[in-house]
């Protein structure tokens, strides 16, 4: 009976020591990786985090062990093509629209300007800015207007860089990547969030997160510390 007792703890200890994969849309890769560190350095365990936009993202999933997956709750639900458990709520999402130094916009309207060239966006079909910008751009009646000025990317921190380094006026992404890039900007436009559907930012635990660890760190995802960095980041 001891044994057994003795080799059920050792199993505990090992899968509560044992890492685990955790991915993310590349626009939420600086508070992620903040909690990241924050539980490595409390617990000593080391995750294996993972970015991109959230269509690599989810055929990724499809074919490893990924077990936690955050992003929009909607698309993961919806459009993941994947099975999750459950769902821990991490914030809201919200779309900006930034602008590179030496330009001033005051609108969303302002990107009808002939002074404005190039309005770089993340793909519709594989990030979730790329929806929400896409959404919008037609609420807004600016679809057809600046269709030929749009430049589509891969991902949110593309994006950011694209409008940083000067070579598009604006850009479509969201608070949480702009907040800590705002002193390279020339600026940023909170969009009206009745131009695109709400977003809510979710970690989505899939059948993988079956180890003392994983589960332990989803309870940490409720922890105040945690709460702080995505209150900073805008979320």
């Amino acid at each position: 009976m001891k044994k057994i007792i003795l080799l059920v703890a050792i199993l505990a200890i090992a899968s509560y020591g044992e890492t685990f994969k955790i991915a993310s849309g590349a626009g939420y890769k600086k508070p992620i990786m903040e909690v990241v560190k924050l539980y490595e350095a409390k617990t000593g365990v080391k995750l294996e985090p993972i970015f991109g936009n959230m269509k690599q993202i989810s055929t990724q999933a499809q074919n490893s062990d990924i077990a936690l997956i955050v992003g929009d709750k909607k698309f993961l639900s919806k459009k993941s093509g994947l099975e999750f458990k459950n769902y821990t709520f991490l914030g809201k999402g919200y779309v900006v629209l930034a602008y590179a130094k030496g330009v001033k916009l005051e609108s969303l309207l302002d990107l009808r300007d002939e002074k404005i060239k190039r309005i770089a966006m993340p793909e519709p079909k594989k990030a979730i800015y790329g929806i929400a910008g896409e959404e919008v751009l037609k609420s807004s009646k600016l679809d057809e207007a600046v269709k030929e000025k749009l430049f589509v990317v891969a991902t949110v921190p593309q994006v950011a860089n694209y409008v940083i380094t000067g070579e598009v006026e604006a850009g479509i992404l969201n608070l949480t990547a702009v907040l800590p890039l705002k002193d390279k900007l020339g600026g940023y436009i909170k969009i009206d969030e009745s131009l695109y559907q709400p977003i809510e930012i979710v970690a989505g635990s899939l059948e993988t997160c079956n180890t003392l660890t994983c589960k332990d760190f989803v309870g940490f995802l409720a922890n105040p510390e945690v709460k702080d960095i995505f209150a900073k980041y805008g979320m």
